[in-house]
């Protein structure tokens, strides 16, 4: 009986310590899927094409047993679907010194490679991803991602508050994605 009891116990110690991350990533799970855009892009960031019709797919998926999100994206240039114009990704993690989900980013625009951190905070059904990159070049480059969930299909997107290299840039325009048919789990 008390052998019974003490492995009660420990078991769910073992359960409640592992929902921990999850818990603190279920704002994401909404986000869970794959997800497609064609929009303009920015040039904001270096290595970019300014103005051009690209299609963006992007996919966020749980990974190591719902512990992280793995959010991929690569988009193309529309005139030709060959053509990577970026590709990149970022691990969504929960940090235990400070209770927060934390960012890791790496990825290419164009030819330039780039890698950085964040953190998010949400409110409601809106993500807000704050972002610090650096590129293999040196160009130093500070965000904020607005994701917000508009309904179970549509996300809107926008990247706000830029500064490059201490200069400030103005906000992006807000961009579309919807679901596409195949979905993760």
């Amino acid at each position: 009986m008390i052998k019974s009891f003490f492995t009660t116990i420990l078991l769910s110690a073992s359960l409640f310590s592992q929902s921990e991350a999850y818990d603190a990533l279920k704002v994401l799970e909404p986000f869970i899927g794959e997800w497609y855009s064609k929009h303009k892009s920015i040039g904001a960031f270096e290595g970019l094409p300014n103005n051009e019709e690209i299609i963006s797919t992007t996919k966020y998926e749980w990974i190591t047993d719902k512990s992280a999100v793995l959010e991929t994206w690569r988009s193309t240039s529309a005139k030709n679907e060959e053509k990577r114009v970026n590709v990149g990704s970022i691990v969504y993690s929960l940090d235990p010194s400070t209770n927060t989900i934390k960012t890791k980013h790496f990825g290419y625009d164009g030819k330039v490679y780039w890698s950085g951190k964040g953190w998010i905070e949400s409110k409601d059904s809106t993500v807000y991803i704050h972002v610090e990159e650096l590129t293999i070049n040196g160009t130093k480059t500070n965000y904020t991602n607005v994701k917000t969930l508009a309904n179970d299909s549509t996300i809107k997107n926008q990247y706000i508050n830029f500064m490059q290299n201490g200069k400030a840039l103005k906000d992006q325009p807000m961009q579309t994605m919807r679901r596409s048919s195949k979905k993760s789990e």
